[in-house]
């Protein structure tokens, strides 16, 4: 089992929306993938799979109430999900469950993505002990760069080494930095390049992922072929 947590220096550079693409575009391609919701201050997941309503969480899974399997739902293409509860904070969990609690899948799947936090919290540093293989996700600008740059020093501090770099939006303009440069600032590979696109924030606006509601997009070419990059990393 590959477990794989996309890290962000901060907010708002799109991390929930592609990991939740991500995995279903793992899912599409046939492949055993379980998206867990360890975003527990804030999570989102539960929204766009209209999972809200779930009556157990990963929330009751760190309270020690139930196992795993409870809280495992069911998506679109055998995608499977653990949600966080959306009306609920990360007060009253275990954060330290987490890994053992994600131990048991075994070989039943072949890719787990969690969805953590910006930053270095801390339920985001709960989940990237639980995960295995760290990207950076950057946009490809100043103030995002300078915010992943630090974030990659704190991640090694901690003992974690990313193994690449995912650039989100990217829109192509002058301003922004071109791969070669960020490769050479992080000192990392870029594994992936997702583009701005409008069926983005239209896909989300509907409650639904961009990779199911608009398959032809640029984003969801470029999140497909980043699932294709992801399995020849493993072959």
């Amino acid at each position: 089992m590959r477990r794989i947590i996309l890290a962000s220096g901060k907010g708002g550079v799109g991390r929930t929306t592609l990991t939740a693409n991500l995995a279903l575009a793992l899912a599409k391609r046939g492949r055993s993938t379980l998206l867990v919701d360890a975003c527990l201050s804030s999570p989102n997941l539960a929204l766009l799979f209209k999972l809200e309503k779930a009556p157990y969480t990963l929330n009751d899974v760190l309270r020690g109430e139930i196992p795993l399997s409870d809280a495992i739902y069911e998506g679109p293409h055998g995608l499977r999900l653990v949600p966080s509860r959306v009306s609920e904070t990360a007060d009253r969990v275990d954060l330290s469950r987490l890994p053992s609690a994600l131990e048991g899948l075994g070989e039943r799947v072949e890719f787990l993505l969690l969805d953590t936090p910006g930053g270095l919290r801390r339920e985001t540093v709960a989940a990237l002990r639980a995960g295995q293989e760290i990207l950076l996700l950057t946009l490809p600008e100043i103030t995002s760069l300078s915010d992943t740059m630090r974030t990659k020093v704190l991640l090694e501090f901690l003992g974690f080494r990313p193994l690449g770099v995912v650039l989100n939006r990217v829109r192509g303009k002058d301003y922004e930095f071109p791969p070669g440069e960020i490769r050479r600032l992080l000192d990392l590979p870029i594994v992936g390049e997702v583009p701005e696109d409008l069926s983005v924030r239209k896909a989300w606006r509907k409650g639904e992922p961009v990779v199911e509601l608009y398959p032809r997009s640029p984003a969801s070419q470029a999140l497909m072929e980043l699932a294709r990059r992801l399995e020849r990393r493993a072959s």
